[in-house]
């Protein structure tokens, strides 16, 4: 029988559409799960749930048993079990655990998701942090592959969701630097490119930034989903960072985060440019991009 393919995070925005990704591709998926009433639409003939944490070795040990590869694309910055650690700690913990479990096991293959602008040097914490975990991953013997996506344009994202309601908004808040430019990526090309690069050898041991041609600002953005709704570009309001990273650790309080998730998206650094060289991927891929502008169209299709 097909070993399954191991994904951490199914639930998630991406997460969902990789699942289905990985089924029109003809593969087995098992599921690590906290809730798996939140997971019974994935449950079928060729999904498997697992119940348990990616903090909890004994659950990752089960999920990980005679798997052909493993996908991790947990949010750390979503509630989880562990609010006092650092939420980089929180995702290094459970990396520890599907690296250990992995290794027991002898799979070899896994594909991790970060974000463009993951550097050692990188001005925000989210970056360096990112930095962090991405070499103990390639320090750790498997073949592991990770992809930075820019901006993730698709309905249920918490990026494009703040672009769908400033579109559909008289005003529009925005919690991003007015001249900060993105990289898009649809979410479907995300998954796609997930699901081809996890039996492509030539992507082992290697990061590659992942996005289309279109680098847009998040005011361009609305702008254009306003546009294409046949709304007037709503004034935008720029939510000050300062008084936002002043009160993050309430925010993280109040909503069950993990320390530093709201600083280190507000904090300093955090209005850098994420553009990255997307070209090196396009290879290893059966087809280019879409650009921002389709990828938009499909999102609020979605959502209507």
């Amino acid at each position: 029988m097909e070993q399954p393919v191991l994904v951490l995070g199914a639930t998630g925005f991406v997460g969902r559409r990789l699942v289905a990704a990985l089924l029109a591709a003809d593969h087995r998926v098992r599921c690590l799960v906290r809730d798996p009433q939140r997971a019974r639409d994935l449950a079928g003939d060729r999904v498997e749930l697992v119940q348990g944490d990616m903090l909890d070795a004994a659950a990752v040990e089960q999920a990980a048993e005679s798997v052909h590869a493993v996908h991790f694309l947990v949010h750390t910055l979503s509630r989880q079990s562990r609010r006092d650690v650092d939420f980089m700690e929180v995702e290094q913990a459970g990396l520890r655990n599907v690296v250990d479990a992995a290794r027991r096991h002898g799979v070899r293959r896994l594909l991790y998701l970060t974000a463009i602008g993951t550097a050692p040097d990188a001005a925000s914490s989210w970056g360096r942090g990112r930095a962090r975990t991405e070499q103990m991953l390639f320090a750790s013997g498997l073949d592991v592959t990770v992809l930075r996506p820019g901006m993730i344009v698709g309905h249920g994202g918490d990026g494009f969701g703040m672009i769908e309601r400033g579109a559909r908004t008289p005003v529009a808040m925005i919690m991003a630097g007015r001249r900060t430019r993105f990289r898009t990526v649809a979410v479907d090309d995300l998954a796609g490119a997930l699901v081809q690069l996890m039996d492509e050898p030539r992507a082992h041991g290697r990061h590659f930034d992942v996005g289309s041609d279109d680098i847009l600002t998040v005011g361009q953005m609305i702008d254009e989903a306003a546009a294409h709704l046949g709304r007037r570009p709503p004034l935008k309001l720029y939510l000050p960072r300062r008084a936002v990273a002043a009160l993050a650790p309430v925010l993280e309080r109040a909503a069950g985060m993990p320390k530093g998730a709201v600083a280190g998206f507000v904090g300093p650094g955090s209005d850098a440019d994420l553009v990255g060289d997307a070209s090196p991927i396009r290879s290893l891929l059966s087809r280019p991009p879409i650009g921002y502008r389709e990828a938009m169209a499909a999102a609020l299709a979605n959502a209507s």
